[in-house]
């Protein structure tokens, strides 16, 4: 398995923003924007441990009470990350609800909510066993864009310009260890905590001379113990996996700030996610609105040095153009005509 996670866009492209990334190795999930969520399952949802919502504009947040009835009853932590007045707009939304039941429940729904601001980072809390009373209000520093860093993945953010603050995302997978069982069997290894010491060695990038003590299957049944170098243990047994790095921008108009601020944040994605709801020739009315054109996301994929491109969000207006919103974007992206045979094609 070369990538632990699996992105996929949760509606048709003319369809509420939205991205849906399951972790294969775990039953966690994540969702970057709150639009129409009814393609998901209770199940997916149930899996979601942060939500990172761009802007709460309705079709960025309608979800939320989806979200909230799937989840309420349960013992959990939600995480959501938004921008500046974000925990206000959770606050409406949870006061618009009458909480007098909650004592009739066991487990209890906790929601911490992170405000991204260019002076930093204040959180919130909202408990269930509270009936949603904000408390807990903290500030953190804002360091380099990170808002999320944790043993499996890690998220930046950018702010950027919109008809209101607008916040744009970059995850980061972080590498993962797969140990070679065939070759564990026949070095007479016994399985155990020293394959979990292994591994967290060789993330931590610990020097390779780190001696781990291997337990291994004596003639006669007998066990026996060896001090073996971890550097020699990772080229006999392991296989490390770079996790993959995926972007997500929408509603952003493009001009010089967001130009470099969105290039910076998703160079090298393996996946860039790139609102496009207006067609190449209407950059003017894109600009007006705030959003991006087709060859503008096309753009921005190519200077950011993407692997591939996924363009959404289109204008409902242009629902006969799907094709022209993949080639325009595509031509960008390349550089260069698009040939015949790679046209037509959603993730370019």
């Amino acid at each position: 398995m070369k990538s632990g996670i699996q992105p996929s866009l949760i509606n048709d492209p003319f369809g509420d923003p939205g991205l849906l990334v399951q972790f294969l190795l775990h039953k966690q999930a994540l969702l970057f924007d709150l639009g129409d969520l009814s393609a998901l399952s209770n199940g997916t949802l149930l899996k979601v441990s942060h939500v990172f919502v761009s802007h709460t504009h309705i079709d960025h947040f309608i979800g939320f009470d989806r979200l909230l009835r799937t989840l309420f009853g349960r013992e959990k932590t939600l995480t959501i990350f938004g921008p500046e007045n974000i925990i206000q707009n959770v606050k409406g939304k949870l006061a618009g609800f009458t909480w007098n039941l909650v004592e009739l429940y066991s487990e209890s729904l906790t929601i911490e909510v992170v405000e991204v601001r260019e002076s930093g980072l204040l959180k919130g809390t909202f408990r269930a066993i509270d009936r949603f009373k904000l408390c807990d209000e903290k500030e953190e520093p804002f360091v380099d864009g990170l808002i999320v860093d944790n043993p499996v993945f890690s998220v930046r953010a950018a702010i950027l310009e919109h008809r209101v603050p607008c916040l744009g995302f970059a995850l980061q997978e972080k590498p993962h260890v797969n140990i070679n069982k065939d070759k564990l069997q026949s070095m007479k290894a016994e399985p155990g905590p020293w394959l979990n010491e292994l591994k967290q060695s060789i993330l931590s990038s610990e020097p390779e001379s780190t001696l781990i003590t291997v337990p291994f299957r004596a003639p006669g049944g007998s066990r026996d113990s060896r001090d073996i170098p971890m550097g020699q243990l990772k080229s006999d047994l392991v296989e490390v996996f770079p996790g993959q790095k995926i972007g997500y921008v929408v509603d952003t108009v493009f001009n010089d700030r967001n130009r470099k601020k969105i290039v910076e944040l998703v160079e090298s994605a393996d996946v860039f996610f790139c609102e496009s709801p207006f067609l190449a020739d209407e950059e003017e009315r894109g600009q007006a609105r705030c959003h991006l054109t087709s060859r503008q996301a096309g753009t921005l994929a190519r200077e950011a040095g993407v692997k591939q491109l996924q363009v959404f969000h289109f204008s409902s207006r242009h629902k006969d153009c799907r094709e022209q919103f993949y080639n325009e974007a595509l031509e960008a992206f390349q550089g260069q005509p698009v040939s015949l045979e790679k046209r037509i094609s959603p993730l370019v």
